[in-house]
């Protein structure tokens, strides 16, 4: 909780996202308060192309992999693992690895988004960053027009926080707080 709490970087209100280049780009656009005075940011990502088909254990055992990938459908495009080009310029609490063999140069840690649902309302997403303590964080949220998500939703995003080990406890509408 600490990482979301109130003032903190990770703590965001997403105003917008967009998509461009055939869905290989991605700008969020989002505030985040600061002493009392809201600040925007856009962050830049870039989808991770995979040039194999990544399938879980659960689909190979059901359906018996024959040589195919599941089927695509209309999200596609969207869901996935993006990297966020220059994060620490917009999360400055991130790691930044030691220089190698004694040099000046260090670079930040990565910052990645996996999205992985996609309604007409709703995204539900993870975050994975390791933080300036070292520690990796993984953080969970539900995007949604308006100021809820459906009760589907939830559950779906209660699930994901679930398979992430992040207690329920720990969930917190961001948009009531403000």
């Amino acid at each position: 909780m600490d990482t979301t709490a109130e003032n903190r970087q990770v703590r965001m209100l997403i105003r917008e996202v967009k998509y461009f280049n055939q869905y290989s780009l991605m700008s969020m656009t989002f505030y985040v308060r600061k002493n009392g005075k809201c600040q925007l940011h856009t962050v830049w990502a870039e989808k991770l192309e995979r040039t194999f088909c990544s399938m879980s254990l659960a689909y190979f055992t059901e359906y018996k992999f024959q040589g195919e990938c599941p089927k695509r459908n209309r999200t596609n495009p969207i869901t996935g693992t993006w990297m966020l080009h220059d994060a620490i310029r917009h999360f400055p609490k991130i790691y930044t690895f030691p220089a190698l063999e004694g040099g000046l140069n260090r670079r930040p840690s990565a910052f990645f988004i996996k999205i992985h649902f996609v309604s007409n309302t709703t995204i539900l997403f993870e975050a994975r960053f390791i933080n300036d303590g070292n520690y990796n964080i993984n953080l969970s949220g539900a995007l949604a027009t308006g100021t809820n998500i459906t009760e589907e939703m939830w559950k779906r995003y209660v699930k994901l926080t679930q398979k992430l080990k992040i207690p329920t406890k720990n969930i917190e509408n961001v948009y009531e707080t403000v």
